[in-house]
Formats: structure tokens, C-alpha cells, sequence
């Protein structure tokens, strides 16, 4: 059933009805670049400023004065090629607009405290936030569930080993027990 709150909103850039589902529904993620570009809304087309991340599986993000000049703030350059790489962390906030509250999304006025990179025991790439969960979220359950420190593409490809070996067991089963 569609949600009445979340109908007409642009599906193409990240909106706080994105993070309602995250446990603190703030999101730390990687700028991968800032861009001015035409934005299609409401039939029309307007110039915006929005952000990529280098986490493909959060939409972009279009970017209004206030969050500007947060990310120019907490880092001290508003030269978008100094600002990728860089972290933030997007929040909802109620904030007062068109004579009502809504919620917004807000970079929050820190910078995130990182923690010192881990690297995959398979791949051997640095582990990143992905799918909704942060780079200690998933060292954290892949430690637990395969007793090693993976990124998220080879904890993907194990879990399909596993999966592909245990219907290789269960066929084998078959056969002896038939």
C-alpha cells in the first residue's frame, strides 16, 4: 500500500522519507561529487545544486542554501573539488516553510568521526558503508556470521557459496537416500 505522504515526491534525489527506516534515521555518507544541474520538478525544470555519493545505493541529493553552507562550514572551502571525499551526516530536522512544518533533510554542523579504516580479509579493498549500513555495521555482522572482517560484496559472494553448497548437499542427499 503507497504511503499518502510519500506520493509526488521526486524518487530520483534523496528525501527524508529515505532515512525514516534507519534505525537513527541520519545517514553518514561520502561526497562524491557536487554538481549544478537542471532538476525536473513538478513538470518544470530548475537549476539545483546537488551532491553524489560514492555509495551508489543512496540517491543524490539536491542541495539547498542551508546545507551549503553547513558543508562549506564544518569544512572551511566552499570549493566543491576540496569537498569530495569528504563526509557528512544527513539528518531529518522539522523546519518551518510554506506557513507549515515539515521535515527536512539537514548536513548536520559536525564532521563525523571516522573510524580507522578496516580491510576486507577477501578482497583486501577498504570496507564501506552500503545497502543502508555503516562500514562498522557490516565489519560488525560479517565478524559475527562469518568470522571475518568483509566488505559487502564478499560477504555477498559467501553467502552464495553457502547457499549454492548447501543445495549441492541437499541434491546429493537425495540421491543417497532415493
Amino acid at each position: 500500500m503507497a504511503d499518502i505522504m510519500k506520493m509526488g515526491k521526486n524518487p530520483n534525489y534523496l528525501g527524508s522519507w529515505d532515512l525514516e527506516e534507519l534505525p537513527e534515521k541520519e545517514v553518514t555518507l561520502t561526497i562524491a561529487r557536487i554538481v549544478d544541474e537542471d532538476v525536473a520538478t513538478n513538470g518544470s525544470k530548475e537549476r539545483c545544486t546537488v551532491c553524489y555519493w560514492t555509495d551508489s545505493n543512496y540517491k543524490p541529493m539536491v542541495l539547498n542554501v542551508t546545507n551549503k553552507k553547513t558543508i562549506a562550514k564544518i569544512y572551511h572551502t566552499k570549493e566543491t573539488e576540496k569537498l569530495a571525499g569528504k563526509l557528512v551526516v544527513i539528518g531529518i530536522e522539522k523546519v518551518k516553510a510554506f506557513g507549515d512544518i515539515h521535515d527536512a533533510l539537514r548536513i548536520r554542523k559536525r564532521i563525523p568521526k571516522t573510524a580507522d579504516p578496516v580491510k576486507c580479509e577477501d578482497c583486501g579493498g577498504i570496507i564501506q558503508s552500503c545497502g543502508g549500513m555503516t562500514a562498522e555495521g557490516i565489519v560488525a555482522r560479517t565478524k559475527q556470521r562469518y568470522k571475518a572482517c568483509l566488505c559487502f560484496s564478499c560477504a555477498t559472494a559467501r553467502a552464495e557459496k553457502s547457499k549454492q553448497q548447501m543445495e549441492g548437499e541437499a541434491d546429493g542427499q537425495t540421491e543417497i537416500d532415493g
